[in-house]
């Protein structure tokens, strides 16, 4: 079970940066690498899937009318809550966004806003009719053969690494953040500093943002 999980974390992390750098880079002219990690992988779509999953298993038995409102409910209120925890402690803990639903009606604080919430609540219904039963399927195919765990330990060996080069990061731009005493927008960073005149700062710009934190902080 414990597997089965961690597959669908890592599928959903990678699906999920694809989807953003797509959205990202259509939104802002300019090729971005989004998320938390400096590696292929977003976090917090890895969180969603993985509780996603959870809510779908528990309401199949479910014998309802009210079951697809349920699965709307549920989890539009988890994966908008899942969206505050990971915003907020990024926030208070290296006083950086990146995300921000400022511009957008009925949000709060620019963590969450209620039109993406309901996104999240449609994206439910269509995981449950088009993607749990073959994922699942799958990831049991996966993790059952050797090659499968293979990779997936690749994966997470490569996520660990990553995880404490991006910490390291964070609290550089902490200190950053606390010597302009502003909250630092990580896109809005980005797209200041890159060179976009290279293919690989458009694809992976984190280099340039250690290059300027180094300029800027002393």
């Amino acid at each position: 079970m414990l597997l089965k999980y961690l597959f669908i974390f890592s599928i959903f992390s990678v699906v999920g940066w694809i989807l953003e750098v797509i959205y990202k880079s259509i939104t802002n002219k300019k090729i971005i690498n989004p998320g938390i990690l400096i590696g292929c992988s977003i976090t917090i779509y890895g969180f969603g899937g993985v509780i996603l999953n959870i809510i779908c298993t528990f309401l199949i038995n479910i014998n309802s009318n009210y079951k697809i409102l349920l699965l709307f409910i549920i989890s539009t209120l988890l994966l908008t809550l899942i969206e505050y925890i990971i915003g907020i402690i990024l926030l208070k803990v290296f006083n950086v966004k990146f995300w921000d639903y400022s511009n957008m009606k009925l949000n709060y604080r620019g963590i969450i806003c209620l039109s993406f919430s309901l996104i999240w609540g449609v994206l439910s219904i269509l995981f449950y009719y088009l993607i749990y039963h073959w994922l699942n399927n799958f990831a049991i195919n996966i993790i059952n053969h050797n090659i499968g765990l293979f990779l997936l330990g690749i994966y997470y060996g490569i996520f660990i690494v990553d995880l404490f080069v991006t910490i390291d990061l964070l609290n550089k731009l902490k200190k950053y953040s606390k010597k302009i005493k502003k909250i630092i927008n990580i896109e809005k960073l980005k797209i200041n500093i890159l060179n976009y005149n290279k293919l690989i700062n458009k694809i992976y710009p984190y280099p340039n943002i250690n290059n300027f934190l180094k300029d800027k902080i002393k």
